[in-house]
């Protein structure tokens, strides 16, 4: 009985730690969705062209993704506690750094510095998920992680309108900052202290993150899922966290205001589908059918946003939050990539696919900013910007609908959910039998 209740307890906190973690992850969406929201503001003081403004995205997600797998073997080595409080700091640094910038070297160090910071609020989330709580559960949680997130992009840009139209861009960011201090006071509260995770003595931990790397890389299925995760995130990437506001103020002459809040339309539809879709496709083992009709109906949807005309903004809003629900099949790649993990690389296998998955929409980010620059007309704004019309724009993104279409070619390739988790038990008796074999000789 005493047993029982100790594991009741101990569960309980867990959940507890989870929610804080989740809260850091609402906080940092709130960061890198603040330059797509600040892009007139950005542009017009900086006078940054396509290609020096996608790299305010582009930089963050560089440096967010090639933290990844080093942060993952990091995790199962030394816990999650410091990790995560160390990257509130550091998303601190950041956004006041860019918030005092005088150049573009300046924005471009802060957004550097906030891309590190942010690096692990998902990936630890995940793999407290994974290695602490029900395993029942961990495709909802994983679904209701992502969602806690997309809902500081969603409640957050019509805020930091507010705030842009009556103070100023640096004031807006400043809050932000203060904000992330209070986040560190509660995760200091509510995670427990660090414990080392795996057994390995500081001589040997090359040798075992290199054979970590190797395991991981032998699994085919997580590749694929991290190769197609990049395909259904570039279409939020590109234009939630970037360029949806000034795209929908071009391309269907509205209001910042009513732009802004209609891009983020985008991260509701993402909190609708990484809740639904996660759970339902394990629930019925249809992992790979359900990334193939996802895939489908963001082509598909994207085509209609690019290219058709008379879109009212009701339809607009629905069209959105339809593309942001397809890409909720995000979750259902680091749920079928982690079936295929040991626990004792949950952390390098998830870091693995945070890593292809950022640097691919990091990569699509800058490609798209040099087609805007490439094809630019030589026109102007009123402030001395460069200036791209709706026809421009429209090019630039059909880029995502070719990327979607490719990875779901590849999407064929992927095993189904019953092969899966066949295979990933298989993959556990073997590396615990290896384990064993080590232990006695």
């Amino acid at each position: 009985m005493n047993f029982l209740k100790s594991n009741k307890n101990a569960i309980a906190t867990y959940y507890v730690a989870w929610i804080a973690i989740a809260i850091f992850y609402f906080y940092q969406y709130i960061l890198r969705i603040s330059p797509g929201i600040m892009v007139v503001e950005l542009r017009q003081v900086f006078k940054l062209t396509a290609e020096e403004f996608s790299s305010l995205g582009s930089i963050y997600l560089f440096s967010y993704s090639l933290l990844q797998i080093p942060l993952g073997f990091i995790l199962d080595y030394v816990g999650v506690r410091r990790v995560i409080m160390m990257s509130i700091i550091t998303c601190i640094a950041g956004t006041s750094l860019f918030a005092l910038a005088s150049d573009i070297w300046m924005l471009q160090l802060g957004r550097f510095l906030i891309g590190l910071g942010s690096a692990p609020a998902f990936i630890c989330a995940l793999k407290l998920v994974h290695d602490h709580l029900p395993a029942k559960y961990s495709g909802l949680l994983m679904g209701i992680t992502l969602a806690i997130g997309t809902l500081g992009a969603l409640l957050s840009g019509k805020f930091l309108v507010t705030i842009l139209e009556n103070t100023s861009w640096q004031d807006s960011l400043l809050l932000c900052a203060a904000f992330g201090g209070f986040i560190f006071f509660c995760v200091l509260a509510c995670i427990p202290r660090d414990k080392k995770i795996i057994d390995v003595q500081d001589n040997q931990i090359l040798a075992h993150l290199r054979r970590g790397l190797v395991a991981v890389f032998k699994q085919k299925a997580i590749i694929i899922y991290s190769i197609i995760a990049v395909s259904v995130y570039t279409p939020l990437c590109v234009l939630a966290d970037l360029w949806g506001t000034a795209f929908l103020m071009e391309r269907f002459s509205l209001e910042r205001a009513t732009a802004a809040q209609l891009s983020l339309y985008l991260y509701g539809g993402l909190t609708l589908g990484s809740l639904m879709l996660p759970w339902l496709s394990m629930k019925w083992k249809l992992a790979k059918e359900t990334i193939q009709i996802c895939a489908i109906g963001m082509i598909v949807s994207l085509f209609i946003l690019l290219y058709v005309n008379s879109i009212s903004i009701w339809q607009l809003a629905c069209l959105l939050t339809l593309i942001g629900l397809f890409c909720g099949a995000e979750m259902i790649c680091f749920a079928g990539a982690a079936q295929h993990s040991p626990s004792s690389h949950s952390g390098l296998t998830l870091g693995v696919v945070n890593t292809l998955n950022m640097l691919g929409g990091a990569l699509v980010q800058q490609l798209i900013g040099w087609y805007l620059d490439f094809q630019w007309k030589g026109s102007y704004g009123s402030n001395g910007e460069r200036f791209y019309d709706s026809s421009e724009l429209s090019a630039a993104f059909s880029l995502l609908m070719l990327i979607i279409f490719a990875c779901w070619l590849l999407s064929f390739w992927l095993p189904r959910s019953d092969k899966a988790q066949q295979d990933d038990d298989t993959t556990s008796l073997t590396i615990e039998s290896e384990q064993g074999e080590k232990a006695v000789s």
